[in-house]
């Protein structure tokens, strides 16, 4: 007999609890989104605690039935990016050199805790080793590991952003994942297999 639809399931893990495992995917996200001329203005970790920020205030509309954490994470990261570049474009070029990201980024209202992971994230020499490593990589295969194993893409959606067959990507992806299995990856960064 099953249970009466009253009976309360399991509580759904807090935000809290879901978002420290993927820091340092968001962070490595962060690294390779940004580019140069972003860069001037605007630090990965200031996206990332700017991503972290939007989400926790958004995080009420998060369905696991409807998406993973992940997927929902990236699809605000996105957005936010989207968003920041926007304002960059629109901002004064007098203000660009200041260094101070603080009039384009919201950033005091982000409590301790999740400083601490970014500065922890900063120190983590396997992370940092891994976003050189990337950055190494070429543009279609950084492309791949940005979809399919940071972001979580299906493989099929990330062939069509990337113009490509699914199969192409997919092989694409198994050789990215043979050659990352001798990088020490830090937990939690692409997408479990």
């Amino acid at each position: 007999m099953p249970p009466p639809n009253d009976v309360p399931g399991p509580p759904a893990p807090s935000f809290g609890e879901l978002y420290p495992s993927l820091a340092p995917a968001l962070h490595a996200w962060a690294c390779m989104r940004l580019d140069g001329s972003d860069r001037i203005r605007v630090s990965p970790e200031d996206l990332t605690q700017e991503v972290w920020l939007r989400a926790f205030q958004v995080f009420g509309k998060f369905d696991p039935a409807h998406m993973t954490f992940r997927a929902w994470l990236f699809a605000v990261a996105k957005h936010v990016l989207l968003e920041v570049r926007r304002r960059l474009r629109h901002d004064r070029p007098e203000l660009a050199g200041s260094g101070s990201t603080s009039r384009l980024l919201a950033l005091d209202q982000v409590p301790e805790e999740i400083t601490s992971i970014s500065r922890r994230l900063l120190q983590n020499e396997d992370l940092q080793r891994f976003t050189a490593r990337l950055q190494q990589l070429e543009p279609i295969e950084l492309q791949t590991v940005l979809h399919c194993g940071i972001e979580g893409m299906p493989q099929a959606e990330a062939a069509a952003r990337l113009g490509e067959a699914a199969a192409t990507t997919a092989k694409r992806w198994q050789r990215l994942r043979e050659r990352m299995r001798s990088w020490a990856v830090p937990l939690g960064l692409l997408v479990d297999e």
